[in-house]
């Protein structure tokens, strides 16, 4: 009787990696069935989530955000602009398309769905809660009524996908627009 080696390891990953693309829904079902999530957590606890604020010297507002093993970093950069002649009283909020982006070596991610895929769609879901859900308060970002507005870019790099992608881009940005106090600060000058 041998001791088990590493290949033995990598041909069981390589096994349990095939049944989970090929047969999806019964890899699914044999975890439900165990109360067990693919990660080996129980279905009733959440994964670990942290925050850190100011990642980025730079930015105006940053936050680096990982929730289980997805780490996600948002950082918002600051522009005077002129306001639009439809909204002389409002600035504008620019999420760069994921605004995120998704490294190359996430193309091979390890739950199905391919991260770079996935990167439009979770784009365009974060742009829609922000803008629906009255966070930003787009008139709170006017300097001089028709002349000069804030314009705010918000950028989103994911470093590592895991899971809960959208989760994570989502508190990554709450978090960096928090850590952003220019809002108040520039009126202040003003």
């Amino acid at each position: 009787m041998g001791l088990p080696n590493a290949s033995d390891d990598l041909s069981t990953e390589v096994e349990v990696d095939a049944f989970r693309r090929l047969f999806p829904l019964r890899f699914y079902e044999k975890h439900l069935l165990k109360s067990i999530r693919p990660d080996a957590r129980p279905l009733g606890r959440a994964r670990e989530t942290t925050i850190g604020l100011g990642a980025v010297a730079s930015a105006n507002g940053s936050a680096l955000a990982k929730i289980g093993s997805t780490t996600m970093l948002a950082a918002i950069k600051m522009e005077v602009m002129t306001p639009s002649l439809e909204t002389p009283n409002e600035g504008c909020l620019g999420l760069l398309p994921l605004a995120a982006r998704f490294p190359v070596s996430l193309s091979l991610p390890k739950t199905p769905g391919r991260p770079a895929e996935a990167a439009p769609v979770v784009a365009k879901q974060l742009s829609d809660t922000i803008l629906s859900s009255g966070m930003i308060n787009l008139k709170e970002l006017s300097l001089v009524s028709g002349k000069a507005a804030w314009m705010a870019y918000l950028d989103i790099y994911c470093y590592d996908a895991d899971g809960a992608l959208f989760d994570t881009a989502l508190l990554s940005a709450v978090a960096a627009f928090s850590h952003c106090n220019c809002f108040s600060h520039f009126h202040q000058i003003l």
